[in-house]
């Protein structure tokens, strides 16, 4: 182990590292790491050569001075505690580098289109005729491959109670019981039931089949209708804990307010934190569901205006209505402007939305985001997911407004179809009924009529 006064005659001849830094180096040499010194003289000597403000140094520098990922990880902790004026934001680019270069790291596969997969081997052979017909015949590749992994199940349940896999009323019937038995919900045993009756039509059944496969599904779907919704049963726990829409919001505010501008930007964890804080505004700013949040890219769906504003235009994923804000909030503002930077200085705002214009806002990749990554951050800071903000804030609309507030929700949540609605029609329509009836009874008591 080196002795204080070693340390300190190694710092005198590392001339490239600037005098402040040594001198905060030589009143705490017990905690250099050894090797920090050599590492910190060779990246201090990369950015003399360099023309530019050193406030935040290129990776290249980290590039020069550090040639594994154990020295680069020295070289940015001996960075954050000693030279905590720099932003090493390019210092985590390095170091994701290196994460992405270790051996054993396993490469994702590029998703095969449904059309170009084969029928899962649990499948009986009679059910391989409806496998490309449900995959064309489907809106998305997402529905198709909800009734697929639907029919998956129950071919395996369906060979677990030794029947034949011929689709009818019987069969049906006997998977919605034995679906029922293992505790699945009444919704999740009628959309299996769903993909059962789907594949009967897709197979061509006579109709004595297709209509006794329709009864048991509608038997399950008014079970289902009966059922609570999950989404409002984590609604009342998190009312029971004390959680409010308004309470998410001061929430959102505080965690943008608490963006790091310098030191600690390499951290995986203060990248998180902002990705976290700009998810929970956005989410609470806009009705935009997790999958299209995480499709977003810089300069096409969000755009930064020369006002330092941003704008948002997208295609919904799931009603493919064009949604527009014309302006955001400015607190959701400063979120995206913070995972721009990502610990840059603010001077660079227009670099870095010149360096990532088309890739995911998220990420800065060209890769796509996971649909439900959006909702994991959300939840880990909310105990929420995101899905139920969108309750959370037509129970506002309600209170301020419970007469126009069915319309208000309706075009706030993009719903064009009456069904949709109801959920969110009842209270406010029995509200208004119960406002105009004590109307009614005020006027009575008034004139004694």
């Amino acid at each position: 182990m080196p002795t204080p006064e070693h340390v300190r005659a190694k710092l005198r001849a590392a001339r490239a590292i600037p005098p402040t830094v040594r001198a905060a180096m030589s009143r705490a040499p017990e905690e250099i790491a050894p090797g920090a010194i050599d590492v910190l003289d060779r990246f201090y000597h990369a950015l003399s050569n360099h023309r530019r403000d050193h406030d935040c140094p290129p990776r290249s520098c980290y590039d020069a001075a550090a040639k594994s990922e154990p020295t680069l990880a020295t070289l940015l902790l001996t960075l954050e505690r000693f030279a905590p004026e720099l932003s090493l934001a390019e210092g985590r680019v390095a170091r994701k580098a290196w994460y992405r270069r270790r051996k054993g790291g396993r490469r994702k596969a590029h998703p095969v289109p449904l059309a170009d997969t084969a029928p899962p081997e649990c499948w009986p052979t009679s059910w391989h005729p409806a496998y490309s017909r449900l995959i064309a015949e489907s809106p998305r590749e997402s529905t198709a491959l909800r009734y697929i992994n639907s029919l998956t199940r129950c071919a395996q349940e369906l060979s677990a109670l030794e029947l034949a896999p011929t689709p009818d009323r019987f069969r049906a019937l006997l998977l919605g019981e034995a679906f029922g038995d293992q505790g699945l919900s009444p919704r999740t045993v009628r959309n299996y039931v769903g993909a059962f009756l789907r594949l009967a039509q897709c197979l061509g059944a006579d109709e004595d089949a297709l209509v006794g496969i329709a009864d048991i599904f509608a038997v399950w779907r008014a079970r289902a209708a009966r059922a609570p919704k999950q989404k409002d049963i984590k609604l009342d726990a998190f009312a029971e804990r004390g959680g409010t829409w308004h309470g998410l919001l001061d929430q959102a505010v505080s965690l943008c307010a608490a963006f790091d501008g310098a030191g600690g930007s390499w951290r995986a964890s203060r990248e998180r934190g902002r990705l976290q804080a700009a998810v929970l505004i956005i989410a609470i700013n806009t009705t935009a569901r997790t999958g299209d949040i995480a499709a977003w890219r810089v300069g096409r769906e969000l755009i930064r205006k020369a006002d330092g504003s941003w704008s948002l235009r997208y295609r919904s994923k799931k009603s493919g209505h064009t949604i527009k804000y014309s302006r955001l909030w400015p607190e959701t503002h400063a979120a995206l402007d913070a995972v721009l930077l990502a610990g840059r200085p603010a001077r660079m705002l227009e670099e870095r939305y010149a360096a990532v214009e088309g890739r995911t806002w998220m990420r800065h990749g060209r890769a796509r985001v996971p649909s439900r990554y959006p909702s994991e951050l959300v939840k880990e800071v909310a105990s929420l997911s995101a899905h139920p903000l969108r309750t959370l804030a037509a129970d506002v609309l309600r209170r301020i407004d419970p007469g126009a507030s069915v319309d208000k929700t309706a075009a706030w949540l993009g719903q064009s179809d009456l069904r949709s609605q109801d959920d969110y029609a009842v209270a406010p329509i029995g509200r208004t009924q119960c406002d105009a009836w004590a109307r009614v009874r005020d006027q009575i008591r008034r004139t004694g009529a």
